[in-house]
């Protein structure tokens, strides 16, 4: 996914090639890196100036002030969180083509490399140092999303209001893509080909969505269990005995 927002990749190529980063994307880009180093309270505008070797007027002419530039950072490298994956719980769509429009969505940026670990850098110090932008996240990039993979786990196992077991079956199906956003640090030493090879996100893409769906299937077996008549459940097993 080009990290660039796409109304400026014109104006910043030349004869078909691509130019120096725009002041702009300089200082979104040292913004990015410094907030994730060193927190909100303690990374100054003149900083991020310095690092992005623009002017300090520069921030406020593109972004207006510090905090406006912070809360840029959790929408404009990548998207925010409902844009990534919009329409993946549109009715009309089957199970199978949901769960890969999420996960492509969700991963997609992970092929940006040093900038998605900053990324997930950002979003950790603002959960350990929690700033205006915290409830922010929560509503629009937790929320939302969470509310959307609820209604559509709802549409297919039938499940008329949430319940626990929706909500858990939801957690569990978009925890598989956060936790790869959370272990970029891990893999990078460990596997690394699993983020860094061309096909990275098809592949993971690919297998979240059969294991998503598999998870699927278990809940509503499990549902379909729990409305069995008592008589034709499956008897509970015993422990075996111990040896003496």
């Amino acid at each position: 996914m080009p990290v660039q927002d796409p109304s400026r990749a014109a104006a910043e190529t030349t004869a078909g090639a691509p130019s120096a980063p725009s002041a702009r994307l300089r200082l979104l880009h040292a913004a990015l890196r410094l907030f994730a180093e060193h927190g909100y309270a303690k990374t100054s505008i003149r900083a991020i100036a310095q690092a992005a070797q623009a002017n300090v007027a520069a921030v406020s002419y593109y972004y207006g002030d510090k905090a406006a530039l912070y809360a840029a950072l959790f929408s404009e490298p990548f998207g925010d969180m409902p844009t990534l994956v919009a329409d993946f719980s549109r009715e009309g769509i089957d199970l199978r083509e949901a769960m890969q429009r999420y996960f492509r969505g969700v991963l997609a940026p992970l092929q940006n490399g040093e900038m998605a670990r900053q990324y997930m850098r950002l979003h950790i110090r603002e959960m350990l140092e929690p700033t205006a932008q915290w409830e922010k996240e929560i509503a629009q990039d937790v929320r939302q999303p969470h509310d959307a993979m609820v209604r559509l786990l709802g549409r297919h196992l039938g499940v008329q209001a949430p319940d626990d077991g929706l909500h858990r079956l939801a957690l569990a199906i978009t925890g598989m893509a956060f936790q790869i956003w959370s272990q970029q640090e891990i893999l990078a030493v460990m596997e690394p080909q699993l983020l860094a090879m061309p096909d990275a996100v098809d592949a993971w893409t690919l297998r979240f969505t059969e294991y998503a769906l598999a998870m699927v299937a278990a809940e509503r077996a499990l549902r379909t269990a729990d409305a069995a008549p008592p008589a034709t459940r499956p008897p509970a097993r015993r422990p075996a005995p111990r040896r003496r």
